[in-house]
């Protein structure tokens, strides 16, 4: 009976098994891949996670963790919201934690894995995801999740080789790896059609790249490109996220071209603006649909030399068959509600359906902004405001301020505030409080909220006021705004729009009221 199952289990598997190829270098690249993922996750916070959710933080975790432990009452709340935090939410496990998955993350990169380290980086992350609140609002943040639980069914429990003899690739592993890139991909088309007419009327990169996020070095001109191959990169997009990911599935040639495409794809897109590492995490996807005759050819000749010296591996030496069984009996039930909401009319751009991220839905720029609005933060030293106030600005890294600041190049690194803020401009009637505690911040002078900008205008002495103006944008275009501003070097020209926020004193009774309504520390 024993032996009977062991046979069937073994037919299984190799019923997913390509059949000219290992794939042992895919899975060796494939981990390298995701200890990467996991660095350009945790390498960011080392200077942003006391900003953003320290104790004195724009939205501190130990404030979100007692509001969410009063709301959930007498249930288990590491059942409901599963994060390390509950245990120690200071500021020193905060940074311990993120160096820990830093050094792990390089661990990983440098060839070595096993089950306990990926599940330390799975579990810091998930951590950090839950109580990270509206700074880890991203897609890709329970996308590295899902990755990052997969990942732990590659690798044997203990030994930290990169390649076993013990633990075969296991392939119904890499095949839900190629799920994920399929819902990915197709959720991405498909919100586009669903979400914004510009897509099917190909209009949308006529405004995309002046309006993405983190504009790049290059944005402008990718802006500035004919109409025509505007719309062609509009009927290409659609193709490679509507047509191309159902060649997924299938073995060989068609897979491996399909590789390739969404390879020079994602690459366009990196050149293109500033995604943070959106665009590495969907290259590290691809790699299960290429196989180990690509990798062979990319690979160096030493790490070639140590895969031949282990010894064949034979599929019928896999001690791990029904653990992989299991896991894949609980990811397709899971895969049920994400796939309900791709096929379905209501279809959610990012959505996770289990408190572990395990099996999500995703989907990018389902609506794309037609003008780019932006908030700008100032100060002055001035005691009394008038007519004659000079207001200072605070420069935010990579972000659109002055006409002439050069757009940066910032991808894999996250800048949080700076895409947050972007957000805050679009939805630019209603002012989210994060911003006001940041203004609070700025005004007592707080050096972790500094440090989140360019440089301190007031080094010494905090500014006595502090306003936020919108600004529009647009692109420098000598042709538009008239040839005056080459000499200047402008890349973008802007427009008031409107006051955000009034020019706020560090003692103004309605701001202390709102920090103290908010549970907020106060000066």
């Amino acid at each position: 009976m024993r032996e009977t199952l062991r046979l069937k289990l073994s037919q299984f598997f190799i019923s997913f098994k390509q059949n000219d190829h290992s794939q042992e270098l895919t899975r060796f690249w494939l981990l390298r891949g995701i200890g990467f993922l996991y660095f350009c996750a945790f390498f960011p916070l080392i200077f942003q996670f006391k900003p953003l959710l320290g104790s004195d933080g724009l939205l501190p975790l130990s404030h979100f963790l007692q509001k969410t432990q009063s709301y959930l009452g007498d249930l288990n709340p590491f059942w409901n919201l599963p994060n390390i935090f509950w245990l120690n939410d200071s500021d020193s496990f905060g940074i311990f934690l993120i160096f820990l998955g830093t050094l792990l993350s390089l661990i990983v990169m440098m060839g070595f894995a096993n089950f306990f380290i990926l599940l330390s980086l799975w579990i810091i992350q998930l951590s950090i995801y839950h109580v990270g609140q509206t700074f880890w609002g991203f897609g890709w943040e329970m996308n590295l999740l899902e990755l990052g639980f997969l990942a732990l069914f590659l690798v044997p429990v203990f030994n930290l080789s990169p390649f076993s003899q013990k633990l075969p690739p296991p392939q119904i592993i890499l095949f839900f790896f190629r799920l994920v890139l399929f819902k990915v991909m197709l959720g991405s088309g498909l919100i586009k059609i669903r979400g914004d007419a510009c897509w099917s009327s190909l209009e949308c990169l006529s405004y995309h790249f002046e309006t993405q996020p983190i504009p790049g070095p290059l944005s402008a001109f990718f802006h500035h490109l004919p109409k025509f191959i505007l719309k062609g990169g509009v009927i290409f997009n659609h193709m490679v996220e509507l047509i191309l990911p159902w060649f997924i599935f299938f073995k060989g040639r068609p897979r491996l071209m399909t590789g390739f495409i969404f390879i020079l794809f994602q690459l366009t897109l990196i050149l293109s603006g500033n995604y943070g590492w959106i665009n590495y995490l969907t290259l590290v996807m691809i790699i299960p649909c290429l196989d180990d005759s690509f990798f062979k050819k990319v690979t160096p000749n030493f790490i070639l030399e140590k895969m031949r010296l282990k010894k064949e591996l034979d599929e019928k030496k896999n001690r791990y068959q029904l653990i992989q069984v299991a896991v894949s009996i609980v990811l397709l039930y899971l895969s049920i509600n994400p796939i309900k909401n791709l096929i379905g009319p209501r279809q959610v751009m990012n959505a996770s359906y289990d408190q572990f991220a395990l099996v999500n839905t995703y989907g990018l720029f389902g609506g794309i902004t037609k003008k780019r609005f932006e908030i700008v933060i100032k100060g002055t030293k001035d005691k009394k405001i008038s007519t004659q106030t000079k207001w200072i600005e605070y420069s935010i890294p990579c972000k659109p301020g002055i006409p002439s600041k050069k757009p940066c190049i910032a991808s894999p690194y996250h800048y949080r505030l700076a895409w947050q803020i972007w957000f805050a401009a679009i939805d630019k009637n209603r002012i989210q409080p994060w911003l006001v505690h940041l203004v609070y911040k700025i005004l007592f002078h707080k050096k972790e909220a500094l440090s989140l900008f360019e440089d301190n205008p007031f080094p010494r002495i905090p500014p006595n006021y502090v306003k936020m103006d919108l600004y529009l944008y647009e692109f420098y275009n000598p042709k538009k705004h008239g040839d005056e501003g080459i000499n200047k070097k402008l890349w973008y020209k802007r427009k008031f729009i409107k006051s955000y926020l009034p020019p706020l004193h560090k003692h103004h009774p309605k701001l202390k009221n709102f920090i103290n309504k908010k549970g907020w520390p106060l000066n």
